[in-house]
């Protein structure tokens, strides 16, 4: 089976370079011709005979050499006509260096040699030659490629006459979409309309896409432009609204990651449509503080762990050592990241299995690797497995948390960074609870010792494990109906790449004691969420998804908080990165909060009171629920960082 392709590549190559060598020869015959006017003498004409050969080989060497053979031609750009000049001139170099050899050797060069001005006109008449052959190939190819669609060939309408909309015509064109046609090309720029892009016109203007969609019978829409993704939400949703498949051009800081390639188009995602740019942070420093450093990360093969790690690895650390209960996640995890790198990376990237609650594993392994540095991303976060399992929350999120830092500190790990969610905030579950006293448990271990703690607040973590959009995405594909609890439930947005550089961000700027937050801009209903993804997700021509209400959960609120009562706010270095000022808490109150939860768990009491009663913010859900819907107030009741930007916001964790 795989010989085929492979006597295919050689065919094809060969056919070229026989091809190449007539080019070779008739640009030297013309440029002789050219430069003596009416006849070629004899005498330079044998001389041309004597070097064809070895000028022939060379040319052909050199054509090799630069990758002219390996060139899919049908797909050709403004950087093949560079890639064919370099080539053509080493091979005229080439052949002029050899006639220089060999008559110093003979007789006198001037005798001898062909005029210096043949070797010019040489090199530009194969540039020309070898360019036009693979234009007409190009040309022949995208021709024969439209002459073969039929009624099945998808209609595509493209979004942008610029620079990414050229060549995403080139490319379907071409056959690199597909059975696909360019049929239109739409602009808001009327210098452009009416005009025709490599034969497909060019039509005003976005506002008319509904319009335009139904009168050309388009099929698929790509959009072509190279702006911001908040800028285009607007644009997207009308695309959306066609009913079409809607792709996107890939950023072009993106595009120049992909070598050899023009145009990448993608289908729209949720994240296109969160209504907000995703933070891009200076990651300079970051990079200083992990740079030959071992690190540990807890929950190492989680959503949130596995991303730190490949972003981790991007700044040359020592080491990483992920450690989680789960073995199949972290095995997963390293062979993606491995391929991800192209690296075997064994001795950088390590696993280790074992349990927070651990004491002894916890201590084999800090001794094992000495961390300067460790991420404390392990908990147990889902809020209705939590209300169940209030015992476990403590025993993971509070205990585990504690034996943890208290490792840390026994082999002199430099830095600890606790991951928290906004759940803690004057929280009404277990989850949240259990996160807030761990938050407690490391600003009172902060003042002990030389260890430098902090946490850092965040929330709705898009496409992490048990986050609401991997569940729409499944309900929408299989038909619905998409289950929400609440019509009116709020929350803050981010994406996994965004939560990592801010627990990067926090572990390179942390002195210990702070709790981060990060400025999410404007919350979104659950609800719009999952509007915005039936029209992603849904498949053409099936009844569009019904969203059924269930009922809030047990413990979940219909909006989250950002800050604790008397948590101000400071700015940090980072532009939108700030600091909360947490209360402060002595040793003596957390471990006497710690012996209270103890003896609970040893006697088996009510832990659900015993949480109330170590952390009196810890309120009912019925209860704060009640009171925001009796006062119509929908939105977070915390101090909003919007304060110093102009706009609220916030973090949570679904």
């Amino acid at each position: 089976m795989s010989w085929k392709p492979k006597m295919n590549h050689t065919v094809r190559t060969l056919l070229w370079m026989l091809l190449d060598v007539a080019l070779v020869n008739m640009a030297m015959i013309m440029a002789q011709q050219l430069r003596f006017e009416v006849s070629v003498p004899q005498e330079f004409f044998m001389r041309y005979i004597h070097i064809a050969p070895v000028m022939t080989s060379l040319c052909v060497l050199s054509f090799w050499a630069f990758g002219m053979y390996r060139n899919m031609w049908q797909y050709a750009s403004a950087n093949s006509t560079v890639q064919i000049a370099v080539t053509t001139l080493a091979g005229a170099l080439a052949t002029y260096a050899y006639s220089l050899i060999r008559y110093a050797f003979t007789q006198p060069v001037n005798d001898h040699l062909l005029h210096r001005t043949v070797y010019l006109l040489f090199w530009i008449l194969l540039t020309v030659l070898l360019g036009g052959s693979r234009l007409a190939y190009q040309v022949l190819v995208t021709s024969r490629s439209s002459s073969r669609r039929n009624d099945k060939t998808q209609k595509v309408m493209v979004i942008g006459a610029g620079w990414a909309g050229a060549n995403v015509v080139r490319d379907i064109q071409s056959g690199r979409y597909g059975d696909c046609a360019p049929v239109i090309v739409v602009d808001d720029d009327k210098n452009r309309t009416g005009a025709k892009m490599k034969g497909v016109p060019v039509v005003w203007g976005t506002g008319n896409i509904l319009r335009l969609a139904s009168d050309y019978q388009i099929d698929e829409i790509i959009i072509a432009i190279a702006t911001p993704t908040g800028v285009l939400k607007p644009l997207m949703e009308k695309c959306l609204a066609t009913g079409c498949r809607v792709r996107r051009v890939t950023a072009l800081q993106d595009v120049n990651r992909e070598a050899g390639t023009t145009s990448i188009a993608r289908d729209i995602n949720i994240n296109d449509l969160l209504g907000r740019q995703e933070e891009q942070m200076d990651m300079i420093q970051v990079a200083e503080v992990f740079r030959d450093k071992t690190v540990l990360i807890t929950g190492g093969g989680g959503s949130i762990g596995g991303e730190l790690c490949s972003q981790l690895l991007s700044f040359a650390p020592k080491k990483i050592v992920l450690y989680d209960i789960s073995e199949n996640y972290m095995y997963d995890l390293f062979f993606q990241v491995q391929e991800q790198y192209r690296q075997n990376l064994r001795d950088k990237l390590l696993l280790r299995v074992g349990s927070i609650r651990d004491d002894q594993r916890l201590q084999e392994v800090f001794q094992e690797f000495l961390p300067e540095i460790v991420l404390h991303a392990a908990a147990h976060k889902h809020v209705p497995l939590m209300e169940d399992c209030p015992s476990q929350a403590v025993k993971n999120n509070v205990f585990g948390t504690y034996a943890t830092a208290r490792a840390a500190m026994q082999n002199g790990v430099r830095r600890f960074v606790l991951i928290s969610t906004d759940k803690a905030v004057n929280p009404t579950n277990v989850m949240g609870c259990t996160k807030r006293l761990a938050e407690m448990i490391i600003e009172a271990l902060n003042q002990q010792g030389r260890t430098e703690f902090t946490a850092v607040r965040f929330g709705n973590v898009l496409g992490s494990h048990g986050s609401v959009v991997p569940l729409f995405e499944r309900q929408i594909r299989s038909g619905g109906p998409v289950t929400l609890t609440h019509p009116d439930i709020i929350r803050y947005f981010m994406t996994i790449p965004e939560a990592a550089r801010l627990v990067l961000q926090a572990a390179s700027i942390a002195k210990g004691g702070e709790l981060f937050v990060l400025d999410m801009g404007q919350p979104m209903k659950i609800r719009e969420l999952a509007e915005r993804m039936i029209q992603i997700y849904a498949r053409r021509g099936s009844p569009k998804a019904e969203i059924v209400y269930t009922g809030l959960r047990p413990g979940e609120k219909l909006y989250e908080e950002l800050l604790l009562d008397g948590e101000g706010i400071t700015r940090t270095e980072r532009e939108k990165i700030f600091i909360a000022k947490p209360e402060t808490i002595s040793m003596e109150s957390m471990e006497k909060m710690l012996e209270t939860l103890e003896s609970c768990l040893r006697e088996g009491g009510d832990m659900r009171r015993c949480l109330h009663e170590v952390l009196p913010a810890f309120r009912e859900a019925d209860e704060v629920n009640c009171k925001a819907e009796r006062a119509a107030c929908l939105e977070p009741a915390s101090p909003a960082i919007a304060g110093l930007e102009g706009e609220p916001a916030g973090a949570a964790e679904a």
